[in-house]
C-alpha cells in the first residue's frame, strides 16, 4: 500500500499562536496617546527654533514744524516684527539709527543713557519692536503733499532664541504725507500702509 503522508504538525510551546492580553492593548492604546502628543510638541519646538522675523515700519509721527515751507520737526519712527512662530521671543537693542531722505543722512540717533543695556524684548507675533525719536530735523515740505523717498537704518543686538547676532536694518521708500494742524503747523504721518524692512543678519 502506498504511504501516506502525515498531515499533523507538533510542536512545542514557541509554535503556539500569540494571544493579546488586555494589559497589552492598554499599553498600545498609551503609547499611541503618548506619541499624538509628542509629534506636535517637537514639530512646535522645531519651529521656535527658527523663529522666522519679518520687520516693518509701522508707522512714522512728525510734529512742531512751524511753516509750510522749511521748518525743523521731531520724528518719530516706530518698527514691529511680525513672525508665523506663536511665542518667538524677540530682543531687539538698538544701537544707532539713520533718518534719510534718498541716499542723503539726515539725522542721528542713539538710545539714551537711561535705555542703554535695556532691550525691547516681547514674545508677541505683532508688538512694536523699538521706536526712536529724531529730535529737530530739518523737514521741507509743502501742506497736502507726499514725499516718497524717506528711510530709516538700523543696526541693532538681536536675540532670538538659538540666534544672537548684529541685524543692520534697512526700510527704504517710506511715504510720508504733510497736512496741518488747526494752528497751521506742518505735521506729518505715514501714507499707506506699513512698509516692509530688509536686514541682514551677523553673527
Amino acid at each position: 500500500m502506498p504511504r501516506q503522508t502525515s498531515t499533523t504538525v507538533s510542536g512545542g510551546k514557541d509554535d503556539q499562536p500569540d494571544e493579546m492580553y488586555p494589559a497589552d492593548c492598554c499599553v498600545w492604546y498609551l503609547v499611541s496617546i503618548l506619541l499624538c502628543w509628542l509629534v506636535p510638541l517637537f514639530s512646535r519646538i522645531e519651529g521656535i527654533n527658527d523663529c522666522y522675523v519679518e520687520l516693518f515700519a509701522h508707522s512714522v509721527s512728525v510734529t512742531n514744524a512751524t511753516n509750510g515751507n522749511v521748518s525743523t520737526a521731531d520724528w518719530r519712527v516706530v518698527l514691529i516684527p511680525k513672525s508665523p512662530v506663536t511665542g518667538c521671543n524677540i530682543s531687539l537693542d538698538a544701537v544707532t539709527w539713520r533718518l534719510l531722505r534718498g541716499d542723503k543722512v539726515i539725522s542721528e540717533a542713539s538710545p539714551s543713557l537711561d535705555d542703554f543695556g535695556k532691550p525691547f524684548t516681547s514674545n508677541k507675533t505683532d508688538w512694536p519692536a523699538t521706536t526712536v525719536d529724531f529730535k529737530k530735523v530739518v523737514t521741507p515740505g509743502v501742506i497736502g503733499s507726499v514725499i516718497w523717498d524717506y528711510g530709516v537704518e538700523i543696526a541693532a543686538r538681536l536675540k532670538a532664541y538659538n540666534a544672537h547676532g548684529f541685524l543692520m536694518v534697512s526700510c527704504g521708500d517710506i511715504p510720508v504725507k504733510f497736512t496741518a494742524d488747526a494752528r497751521g503747523n506742518v505735521i506729518g504721518s505715514l501714507f499707506g500702509n506699513m512698509r516692509r524692512c530688509d536686514y541682514v543678519f551677523r553673527k
